[in-house]
């Protein structure tokens, strides 16, 4: 990330690990079933594991104090970035079970398109880090 934004960061943080549970829960399954039959399961399934948290820090989201970004850094780079001012429509959307945890997920879209514009999935708080959003559309 450019160093006038990592100046602005209010916030930075990830998609909650829950949101890879069927990419870890396989990768125990290997992991077990290696253990009883062979031992290259095991390397699958501990593959499988490592391949969850990588992607889930693969992807990053960011409140600034000038607006809010999702980056994306792996084999290659992109960021979505959005100004407050710009923001039209912030959506909270949660399933049953996401609300029982406490995951969600935002929305974003502004005036000039009518498809969402950036989203921060599976994150921890989300009407927490809405609130925090809408304060900082109201103040700019």
């Amino acid at each position: 990330m450019d160093a006038h934004i990592e100046d602005q960061i209010i916030k930075k943080f990830h998609s909650h690990p829950l949101h890879y549970f069927s990419l870890y829960f396989v990768g125990m399954i290997f992991i077990a079933v290696g253990i009883v039959w062979e031992w290259p399961v095991i390397i699958l399934g501990v593959l499988m594991f490592l391949l969850a948290g990588v992607v889930r820090k693969a992807t990053t989201f960011y409140l600034l104090d000038s607006g809010i970004a999702r980056g994306y850094k792996l084999f290659s780079t992109h960021r979505k970035y959005m100004e407050y001012e710009n923001i039209q429509n912030v959506e909270v959307s949660q399933t049953f079970f996401e609300n029982i945890i406490g995951i969600g997920n935002l929305k974003f879209d502004t005036s000039g398109s009518d498809k969402i514009e950036v989203e921060f999935v599976a994150i921890s708080n989300p009407y927490a880090i809405e609130k925090i959003i809408r304060q900082k559309m109201v103040s700019k």
